[in-house]
């Protein structure tokens, strides 16, 4: 089997040369769990031929239903490296660079530097602010994955949104997709968050960053229109979307198409790149 072959039914679509593209492009994960590890292995059937891998985290139990590079025997074995087996078994001949750390360790972030595109699947907002700005200082297009679902009175609300950043004014800041409030108790010490619990007259593990539930479907259906979009910038079939939203709830995909804030500090960093 040839590799032309293997992928005729999508240079079909975008030409020989976005397979080639796509072969070509070193492409950044970090974050492998229920949105990233689908992202690998979307990837990796497109034909992205070389990854880097960043995660610090190693599988759980409770992760098993959407962790898609994960079995049950996989249990306490690091994710990275379980996504490098997967990619493995799609692509033999793919150049994987795993760095088993976290967000923004020194070694993932010289890691990270190297790559063409960055496709993320982190769970906390902290890390995504981090990773808008090493993004946008190193001229890197950014596209963030993200699942809720919301606590509401009646029917629960749940889906996701795609933001594709670093191609055209519009990012994580200031198109306000993240909560500044997690953000600023990411950074404070148990002390601090004591004094802040005591203020607010709640427990302090509350104040914690925390993670909703997470089902695979509703991961599967917001991961493939990251890779979708990731798959357009590469080939060069079309610009990604600034910002899609999708409501499992209601069983929408929506492209938002409000302005971003004047002004975003990252956004002008990518612009001068």
């Amino acid at each position: 089997m040839t590799e032309d072959s293997r992928y005729l039914r999508q240079i079909d679509l975008f030409g020989a040369a976005g397979q080639d593209r796509l072969a070509r492009a070193t492409v950044g994960y970090p974050g492998l769990g229920g949105l990233g590890s689908h992202h690998v292995r979307l990837s990796a059937y497109l034909g992205v031929r070389s990854f880097v891998l960043v995660d610090g985290d190693t599988t759980s139990e409770h992760g098993l239903n959407r962790q898609v590079t994960a079995y049950p025997s996989d249990i306490d074995e690091l994710k990275a490296d379980l996504a490098k087996r997967e990619i493995l078994k799609i692509a033999p001949t793919a150049n994987v660079i795993v760095v088993p750390k976290h967000l923004p360790h020194p070694d993932a972030m010289a890691a990270l530097a190297e790559v063409d595109l960055l496709i993320g699947g982190l769970d906390h907002d902290l890390p995504r602010l981090q990773l808008t700005d090493f993004a946008s200082a190193n001229g890197i297009p950014y596209i963030d994955a993200a699942t809720d679902v919301v606590d509401v009175d009646g029917p629960p609300v749940y889906g996701g949104r795609v933001v594709c950043a670093g191609i055209t004014p519009g990012c994580l800041h200031c198109l306000d997709q993240l909560d500044k409030d997690a953000i600023r108790r990411a950074t404070m010490t148990d002390e601090q968050l004591a004094v802040e619990a005591a203020i607010y007259g709640v427990p302090v593990e509350s104040l914690h960053p925390q993670t909703g539930p997470s089902v695979v479907t509703i991961n599967s259906v917001v991961a493939s229109l990251a890779i979708t979009e990731a798959m357009a910038l590469l080939t060069g079939l079309r610009n990604p979307q600034r910002h899609l939203v999708y409501r499992g709830d209601i069983g929408t995909v929506r492209l938002n198409i409000d302005p971003p804030q004047s002004g975003c500090p990252y956004c002008a960093r990518w612009g001068r790149s």
